[in-house]
């Protein structure tokens, strides 16, 4: 089992298993944000979504083998990208800037690049901002002592975003892609995927699991938030992978509105934990998942091990997929597997995460 190359490769995919694939939007580069529909006809529906971030793509992988492997009589909507053009590569979303498909070959190059064909915003060590057409590039090149260089540099960004704003004016209301600087992850490597961000008018950087709750949003979360309205979902998952946590997994859940809903969330937490425990993967702790922050200062609460419930209302930032879900609609979770397992190990614990949840959501609509 092998990561998809392009998000085109995806979409040949979906064409061989001859399911029907519903177009729910154009992405920028032109692309089909597309969702397929499988399972039976009984309501409420299943809504499973992946890859809003393009280098969590064992999700994405999930995603696709559920079309197959889920087997429930409830109605079942999945999107298993919703980032096409990270999907693509960092080169295919530069192209979008430049208007012609770079060739590049290592940072140097794309440093080179950008500096002749854009405009340089912002840089220092381990950080080049630059503008070329309507979008924006980030480059961040892993290098000795830079681990997680990608995720240091989006908390940068932040920093920025915060302290000196008026370093990004010229990013606001635009896209920005960052490269993954993940060399030793199978498919996202230096320039496999495209990370984007948004800036948002006011400033705010975000990525695109945001948005949901915000009337300014991009084309994908609107797309997916009309999906939303249509189907209204009973349960929704959102599947994603860290970087951060080598091959550990751990579940995030909502608290529900009322106490049956929240009895049922539960329920479907502790069986889907323990599946994965079963499965042989090792459980995410406090550490892994809050990199040494106290539980009691974060916006997270462990009901057990591998068991995080998440409020949006502390974190701030807007609603994610998983948090607009749960207040709109009904159970929400969604996955955090760690991206350094073995890809076809983590696509199992995302598969296995739907599975085990959906049995326990079907008992409770017998």
């Amino acid at each position: 089992m092998q990561p998809y190359a392009t998000y085109a490769s995806l979409l040949h995919h979906l064409d061989d298993l001859g399911r029907p694939v519903r177009v729910l939007a154009a992405a920028p580069d032109g692309s089909p944000l597309v969702a397929v529909r499988t399972g039976g006809d009984r309501l409420p529906a299943v809504l499973i979504t992946a890859g809003s971030h393009s280098t969590e793509h064992a999700g994405v992988r999930a995603a696709v083998e559920l079309i197959e492997r889920l087997q429930t009589e409830h109605q079942v909507y999945i999107v298993p990208s919703r980032d096409p053009v990270g999907l693509g590569g960092f080169g295919h979303a530069l192209a979008l800037g430049l208007g012609v498909e770079p060739e590049f070959d290592g940072y140097e190059e794309l440093d080179d690049l950008l500096r002749g064909a854009g405009d340089i915003v912002y840089e220092e060590p381990g950080l080049l901002l630059a503008l070329a057409g309507e979008f924006g590039y980030a480059v961040c090149p892993p290098g000795e002592g830079r681990a997680h260089a990608q995720w240091v540099a989006y908390n940068r960004l932040l920093a920025l975003a915060r302290e000196a704003p008026e370093t990004l004016a010229a990013l606001r209301g635009r896209r920005v892609f960052m490269t993954p600087a993940q060399p030793e992850v199978e498919g996202s490597g230096d320039f496999g995927r495209a990370y984007t961000l948004v800036v948002s008018p006011d400033g705010e950087v975000l990525h695109l699991n945001r948005f949901h709750d915000t009337p300014w949003a991009p084309t994908e979360p609107r797309a997916i938030c009309r999906l939303l309205a249509e189907v209204r979902p009973g349960i929704s998952f959102d599947l994603h992978e860290s970087e951060l946590m080598g091959d550990h997994y751990w579940l995030s859940a909502r608290a529900q509105a009322d106490r049956v809903s929240q009895e049922w969330e539960e329920r479907a937490a502790r069986a889907t934990i323990q599946a994965i425990a079963d499965h042989g993967a090792t459980l995410a702790d406090d550490d892994d998942v809050l990199g040494g922050v106290p539980l009691e200062q974060t916006w997270f609460r462990r009901s057990e091990t591998g068991v995080y419930w998440l409020d949006a209302q502390v974190r701030g930032e807007g609603l994610n997929l998983m948090d607009f879900a749960s207040r709109h609609y009904g159970m929400a979770f969604g996955t955090e597997m760690g991206m350094h397992g073995a890809f076809a190990h983590r696509v199992e614990l995302g598969v296995l995460t739907v599975q085990s949840a959906v049995a326990v959501f079907a008992e409770r609509h017998r």
